[in-house]
């Protein structure tokens, strides 16, 4: 393959509710700009799967990551193409879940543990079929399943949310990916980028934390509020689709930009 591009990426935090699946799909968007993406989600809730294949069309059980994990299919016959080759697009993939899909759960807790290796083994297809980046949208816990694919993550981009437990939760991160490189032999970059989303200067709570964060070490990329998110996903668009003007579409432009 010679020396092309090859990244896998996590938008992460052990926390739900704080924006991974909707930052992840909007990344991986942009991404598609600068070459061939996968998007895999590894979540149970399927979520990011229903964003784009909202009426299962493309996901059942003999097409699915879990059906990849398992070895009963291929990557290449269970991913299905959301976005075709274009001008603005050189590919965008997902390797889909079914919604509230059980039976990966299951497989997460026990089944998973017996072949750690897939997750390698899917990484290696990948980039036999051409992909440039990769994206995991993870569940928002740190067991064993969530740090085998995080160790295999060439970036793990931290999110939160301006509130209170904003450091607290920045803290906890940057300790388990310490421990995340010593136990699992993790090659992953140092974090260098931090996603500040959902903030709100009308809140003094969150001006403060959005002061306070922007003293860390991290570059961080504002993402406020705003209920046009609600919107791309009702109509299961990327934002840049549904409202490509949005001050939102900037930002992450930005951060592609950077993360390239």
């Amino acid at each position: 393959m010679g020396d092309r591009k090859f990244k896998t990426f996590c938008v992460f935090m052990q926390k739900g509710g704080v924006g991974k699946t909707t930052i992840t799909t909007m990344l991986s968007y942009e991404l598609s700009h600068y070459g061939k993406v996968l998007v895999v989600d590894a979540d149970q809730q399927g979520n990011l799967t229903y964003l784009y294949d909202k009426d299962s069309a493309h996901v059942s059980a003999e097409k699915s990551f879990l059906a990849v994990l398992k070895e009963e299919t291929s990557l290449k016959d269970a991913m299905f193409e959301c976005r075709e080759v274009s001008e603005n697009c050189q590919g965008l993939y997902v390797l889909g879940t079914r919604r509230n899909d059980s039976d990966l759960r299951s497989y997460m807790e026990s089944g998973f543990r017996d072949d750690p290796n897939s997750i390698r083994q899917l990484l290696k297809e990948a980039k036999s079929l051409g992909f440039n980046y990769v994206f995991f949208d993870l569940p928002p816990s740190f067991g064993y399943y969530e740090k085998i694919i995080l160790s295999n993550a060439s970036d793990i981009i931290p999110i939160i949310e301006p509130e209170d437990f904003a450091v607290e939760s920045l803290t906890n991160f940057n300790t388990q990916i310490k421990k995340l490189k010593v136990q699992y032999d993790a090659k992953v970059s140092q974090c260098k980028f931090l996603v500040l989303n959902k903030g709100n200067n009308q809140k003094q709570v969150h001006r403060f934390w959005t002061e306070t964060l922007m003293k860390s070490p991290y570059e961080v990329f504002e993402f406020h509020d705003s209920k046009a998110v609600s919107g791309a996903i009702s109509y299961h668009l990327p934002m840049q689709e549904y409202q490509p003007g949005n001050p939102l579409c900037k930002t992450i432009a930005r951060l592609a930009e950077k993360v390239k």
